[in-house]
């Protein structure tokens, strides 16, 4: 992912995300391309199943997750899938140790994919190529890949189960690649904001005998074979979701135009996210929708946090761990409850926006029970008050203390509950006589006009701790 994990924040109950201290990105603006040529409409329909989607898992998975933060038995503070990065290990050292641990288990895929189901999520994204450069798939153009190694082709098996439970399929593909000779990671290193890059501390001088034109060069064909490979061979793909850029590393630096309508093309339905262009989203979540252009990609993608509000127009995915890390580690057990996931997805829908999940399984592919636990108790959740999140609209009335509101597309509130007032009663300012009852259960409540107030009576003790969903609707609707 952007970047480095960082420590878990205290804000607010009813919204955990990660804090990240970093000076905002915002005040520098993005670069300037070409208007979109898509018509309103054209977008509008090719984003219908992503806006009513909501809920998404992703999936990060590697040579890194056998390393399980630690190297030669060292935990390396704060490592997952940056492992390679922060112990600063060449590329040839990474693989020769990593390689033998990377052994996926038959049946793997399946047991995501129906997890993914179980939870609710209705799309799943996984690391095709995360920065280490091992790709998932049967690459022409590298050895450092699935079926060079282990024989198989993860990326086919990890599509055909996805699809077999009903989900939308995404593939996370990397823009940067540690193992790649042509990486011009040395030029990256000089940028205000630098690519990391495990040689970072190492770069070398000036050489008379390094074409930085050529060497790029080639590395943007190799990037563009690879993703060739994934757009053409694995049937539809539903998302594309890039990983990452910065400053003076961005946009043509991965001949973006280029690459996207070569995407386009072959997968006209394809959602692609706008990390080939600045990544705004980590150290300044609102930013990253301020900031948003559609020409970049057709959603962004705030890191590790909730913006504070939505923005209209402005397509956007929210993405979490569960704990402190992306990919795998044995170390980290800083998880999130149950709750606080819950309450972060209703959170996230109230402001108009997708939650992307994460997991990270073990390097043969068995899912940690701390984040399946949670996924299914998302899912049992979701069974119960699917109809407020799925789409569903952003909060159209003031924010409220106690909880947040929904808006489904047939005019009907509803009202997550997560602490009940010292009164018992709930206050909105909404006209005419409305219809109350328990989204779960169908139990209804009193309701009341107080002037230009509905007050709407709850019961003595909130059914569901997690969330009381409340569905409100005009009594001529009933």
């Amino acid at each position: 992912m952007f970047s480095m994990p960082s420590p878990r924040a205290a804000l607010a109950p009813v919204l955990i995300a990660l804090a990240v201290a970093a000076a905002p990105a915002a005040a520098v603006p993005p670069p300037a391309v070409a208007a979109p040529t898509e018509s309103q409409a054209a977008f509008d329909a090719r984003m219908r199943w992503w806006r009513e989607a909501r809920f998404g898992m992703f999936v990060h998975w590697g040579l890194y997750s056998g390393a399980a933060g630690r190297w030669n038995g060292v935990p390396v503070k704060g490592s997952a899938e940056w492992i390679q990065r922060n112990a600063h290990v060449p590329a040839d050292e990474y693989a020769r140790q990593m390689l033998p641990l990377f052994k996926p288990q038959p049946g793997f895929a399946r047991e995501w994919a129906r997890l993914a189901k179980r939870a609710g999520a209705r799309y799943l994204v996984f690391t095709s190529k995360h920065h280490e450069g091992y790709a998932l798939h049967d690459s022409a153009v590298s050895r450092f890949d699935a079926k060079d190694t282990v024989d198989r082709d993860l990326v086919r098996e990890i599509v055909d189960a996805a699809r077999a439970e009903g989900l939308k399929v995404g593939l996370y593909h990397s823009v940067i690649d540690w193992h790649h000779p042509a990486y011009p990671y040395r030029d990256f290193a000089r940028l205000e904001q630098p690519l990391p890059h495990p040689l970072e501390k190492a770069v070398p001088a000036d050489d008379p005998d390094y074409d930085r034109r050529a060497n790029l060069k080639a590395y943007q064909d190799f990037l563009q074979a690879q993703v060739r490979e994934l757009v053409d061979r694995y049937g539809p793909i539903d998302v594309l979701w890039w990983d990452y850029s910065n400053p003076g590393a961005e946009g043509e630096t991965w001949r973006a135009t280029e690459l996207m309508a070569m995407v386009r093309k072959a997968q006209p339905g394809i959602v692609m996210n706008n990390r080939l262009y600045r990544s705004l989203g980590y150290d300044d979540p609102q930013g990253s929708l301020r900031w948003f252009d559609r020409a970049h990609g057709d959603f962004t993608t705030p890191e590790q946090a909730v913006p504070a509000q939505g923005v209209p127009g402005v397509d956007w995915e929210a993405c979490l761990t569960m704990n402190g890390t992306w990919g795998y580690s044995a170390l980290d057990h800083d998880w999130k409850s149950s709750r606080e996931l819950i309450r972060t997805l209703v959170d996230t829908a109230s402001k108009g926006g997708n939650l992307l999940l994460n997991i990270g399984p073990r390097a043969d592919g068995s899912v940690p029970e701390e984040s399946a636990a949670r996924m299914r108790a998302i899912g049992d959740w979701l069974r119960r008050n699917g109809d407020a999140i799925y789409a569903s609209r952003a909060n159209p009335l003031q924010p409220v203390d106690w909880g947040r509101i929904t808006a489904g597309a047939d005019g009907r509130l509803f009202l997550h509950v997560f602490d009940r007032p010292a009164d018992g009663e709930l206050r909105l300012r909404i006209a005419g006589a409305q219809y109350a009852r328990l989204l779960d259960g169908g139990a209804v409540l009193d309701t009341r006009r107080d002037g230009n107030e509905l007050v709407i009576v709850l019961p003595p003790r909130l059914p569901d701790a997690d969330a009381t969903v409340i569905e409100l609707r005009a009594q001529a609707n009933r």
